[in-house]
């Protein structure tokens, strides 16, 4: 037992069964909320305000202390507490490996289309990349949902080996963006064009030979905007089949050119006049483009919404500026996902705000994706996925990924999470690595050993030694009883005389 006099007190306060029961009714309370935080919030905010903070991690260690006080308080140790201890040594595992899994494991996505490869999953943290033309970069993780930049509480983050500081001015949960181009002296053309359905109009900008809004689908149409040096490259341009219902715009030093399909092997083409009505030969849809502008410049404005309750439909953005050699560049702001280009004097550099990328050591490719919908429904039953494995170290093989069936490899597990619908499909997969996880099996198979121990080897060890005891004790009872007699019975015996003396 523990000495009262000399730190046992302690020890006994840290054992105590009031401190055990609280801290397991807290821990259970906040499991529970966490399951319900998630739900209304997502994986990202539950991970990053419950699992993965200080207080969290307390309670965990606080259970561990208690039960390792426990074992402490029942020193010295006999054979009958050998159950009891290897089931508090299997509670101590399950503690230690959750921590290792929380604070050393990996939580992460990956998003592929049928036929693609992979190799970096994207976690759910959130960080600022900076890249130099030099081809230097950085990295600098951020956490504006805890602690947002705000005028007077701007965050900076100097870039190794570079005089440059990137100034995080002010940061937004949620926004909204509406886009629009102005006349410039220099930039790039850009046209605004109006769709006109039976119930809806819809609207749009193209900008030529840009990879984001050059192209553009609206109700069953698509758009393209393209340049050409000159009369002959634009008629080369205007004369390509690019399937039914697609218009294709294309500008040149002498004017703004079309092309539509009519959806029935037709083909109309002619120039565009801003503010008139272009001729497609379609029924019931009307197309006008009403700006025109041979030189633009994008114009964007950023305001703050009330952000939605789950994290993954927020759309948050930071304003940020360069500042290098006494000089501060002009802000931009940075939207969620996407890369912007800064300038501080002559020097350039892309800013982006995304989450960060891991490499796994070994490639995913997704071969095919098989999507199965309630009957009368267009809601998914079941998905599942069809992959291949390339590993440098183990080689090759195909595996298939569904909902209830997760693909475990080299510590990494592959969850079906969700998909996005078109051509090709592309797979959702959530990826987990719990490096903690052979201590929680570990913990589990201890504290069953010690159960079975407690409850099943204890009791018959106990009967065993009691039986024992009894066989002798009883033994010992009737031995005295069985000398008795005989004692007697020798002391009674005649003992034969004494020869005379000096006899014959």
């Amino acid at each position: 037992m523990v000495d009262k006099r000399s730190g046992g007190r302690v020890v006994l306060v840290l054992a105590s069964l009031r401190l055990a029961v609280v801290t397991m009714l807290t821990l259970g309370s906040v499991c529970a909320y966490a399951t319900f935080y998630e739900m209304r919030n997502g994986t990202p905010a539950v991970q990053r305000d419950i699992y993965q903070t200080p207080w969290f991690a307390l309670i965990l260690a606080t259970l561990g202390v208690n039960v390792a006080s426990v074992m402490v308080s029942r020193y010295p140790w006999t054979r009958h507490h050998i159950g009891f201890l290897v089931a508090h040594v299997g509670i101590l595992a399950i503690l230690a490996g959750s921590l290792v899994s929380i604070y050393r494991g990996l939580d992460s996505n990956l998003a592929l289309f049928e036929g693609e490869t992979g190799e970096r999953v994207t976690l759910h943290d959130r960080s600022l990349q900076l890249a130099l033309p030099t081809g230097a970069r950085a990295s600098f993780p951020v956490l504006f949902e805890k602690h947002p930049a705000s005028p007077g509480r701007e965050q900076r983050f100097a870039v190794p080996g570079q005089d440059l500081v990137l100034v995080a001015d002010e940061s937004r949960p949620h926004v909204g963006v509406s886009e629009s181009f102005a006349s410039a002296e220099s930039g790039t053309p850009a046209l605004h064009f109006q769709l006109q359905a039976p119930m809806a109009t819809q609207d749009g900008w193209l900008v030529p030979d840009d990879p984001e809004r050059s192209r553009l689908d609206l109700f069953m149409v698509s758009f393209a905007f393209r340049s050409a040096p000159g009369e002959t490259a634009a008629q080369e341009l205007l004369s390509r089949d690019e399937g039914r219902n697609h218009v294709s715009f294309v500008t040149t030093p002498a004017g703004l050119w079309y092309s539509a399909s009519d959806g029935q092997g037709g083909r109309q083409t002619g120039a565009v006049v801003p503010g008139q009505p272009v001729r497609t030969g379609w029924a019931g849809l009307g197309l006008m483009v009403d700006q025109y502008l041979p030189s633009a410049a994008l114009v964007r404005q950023v305001v703050k919404e009330t952000p939605p309750a789950k994290e993954e439909r927020r759309r948050p953005a930071v304003l940020v500026h360069l500042e290098g050699q006494g000089q501060a560049g002009p802000p931009e702001w940075v939207l969620w996902g996407e890369q912007r280009a800064l300038r501080v004097g002559s020097r350039a550099a892309a800013v982006a705000y995304r989450s960060p990328e891991v490499a796994l050591p070994f490639k995913v490719t997704l071969l095919r994706f098989n999507d199965e919908s309630y009957p009368g429904s267009r809601m998914a039953s079941t998905y599942e996925s069809t992959v291949r494995i390339d590993d440098p170290r183990e080689g090759s093989f195909q595996t298939l990924v569904s909902m209830n069936h997760p693909l475990h490899y080299r510590g990494y597990i592959f969850f079906q999470s969700s998909f996005v619908e078109g051509r090709p499909m592309m797979s959702i997969f959530s990826v987990a690595r719990a490096p903690g996880l052979p201590l929680v099996y570990l913990g589990v198979a201890l504290i069953g050993t010690g159960i079975i121990w407690m409850f099943y080897v204890k009791p018959y060890l106990a009967r065993r030694q009691a039986q024992a005891a009894l066989v002798a004790h009883r033994a010992a009872r009737e031995t005295p009883h069985e000398a008795k007699p005989a004692a007697d019975a020798v002391a009674a015996r005649p003992r034969p005389a004494a020869p005379a003396a000096g006899g014959a």
